[in-house]
C-alpha cells in the first residue's frame, strides 16, 4: 500500500482565507531555559487543510467534536477537473462524468494546490451549484478541494457561498486546500480526521491517502 499526506505544511506567515486571522508560530520555552521545548501557536480554525463544520456557516450546526469519525475515514472517490482560473466546474468538467454513485467521500482534484503561496491562489475555479447538487444526490456527504473554497473567493462577497449555505446546510462537511489530489487514483482509503477542540467550527487536519501500489491517477 502506498500513503500519501495531502496536507499543507503550517508555517508562520503562510497564506489563509482574506480576513483570516494570520499564522503566528513562536517560541514560548526552550530546552536551554526551561527543560523542554514548547511552541506557541495563534491562528484561525481554518488555517491550511482543514475542515468546515456546519457550525461554520449554519447558526445551530454541528460542531467539528460532534462529526462522528467514521464519516470523515474511509473510501474516497477523487474526481478530476482540469479547469481555468475563476471558471465554475459543471458536471461536464469532471474527466469520465459523476459517478452514479458515490461514497460519503468525495475529493474535486483541479491542480490549483499547485498555485499556493503565489498571487493566483485567490482566483481559483470554484464548484457549480449543478455539480454540488449533483455530488449531494449521489451520495456525497464530505466535499474535498484543492483550493481555498468551493465557492469562488476573488472579487466576490464573502457572504456570497452558495456551495458552503448548501452543503453544510445539509449536515455534510467541507474540506479545503487539499494537495496533491491530481496524483491520486479515482478510488482511495483517505483519513481527514481534526482535532478534537469542543464546540468550534473549523479545524486544521491531517490529511492521508492510501491505496495499492501500481494504482493509476484517475
Amino acid at each position: 500500500m502506498r500513503t500519501v499526506d495531502l496536507s499543507l505544511p503550517i508555517a508562520a506567515g503562510m497564506p489563509v482565507y482574506p480576513g483570516d486571522p494570520e499564522v503566528g508560530i513562536d517560541t514560548a520555552l526552550t530546552i536551554d531555559r526551561d527543560g523542554v521545548a514548547v511552541a506557541r501557536l495563534d491562528m484561525g480554525s481554518h488555517t491550511g487543510t482543514h475542515l468546515d463544520a456546519p457550525a461554520h456557516s449554519i447558526p445551530g450546526g454541528r460542531t467539528v467534536d460532534e462529526i462522528p469519525l467514521d464519516m470523515l475515514w474511509g473510501e474516497a472517490a477523487i474526481l478530476q477537473a482540469s479547469v481555468a482560473a475563476g471558471v465554475s466546474i459543471s458536471c461536464d468538467d469532471i474527466a469520465g462524468g459523476v459517478p452514479a454513485q458515490l461514497p460519503t467521500i468525495v475529493c474535486i482534484a483541479t491542480g490549483w494546490d499547485r498555485h499556493f503561496g503565489s498571487s493566483l491562489v485567490e482566483a481559483h475555479p470554484s464548484l457549480s451549484m449543478e455539480l454540488v447538487h449533483k455530488l449531494w444526490d449521489r451520495g456525497a456527504r464530505v466535499l474535498g478541494v484543492d483550493m481555498l473554497s468551493p465557492d469562488r473567493t476573488a472579487g466576490t462577497n464573502s457572504l456570497s457561498m452558495d456551495v458552503h449555505q448548501h452543503w453544510l446546510g445539509g449536515d455534510g462537511v467541507i474540506v479545503e486546500n487539499l494537495t496533491g489530489l491530481t496524483t491520486l487514483p479515482g478510488s482511495v482509503e483517505i483519513s481527514l480526521l481534526p482535532l478534537k477542540i469542543r464546540a468550534i467550527d473549523g479545524s486544521p487536519v491531517r490529511a492521508v491517502a492510501r491505496f495499492a501500489e501500481g494504482s493509476e491517477a484517475a
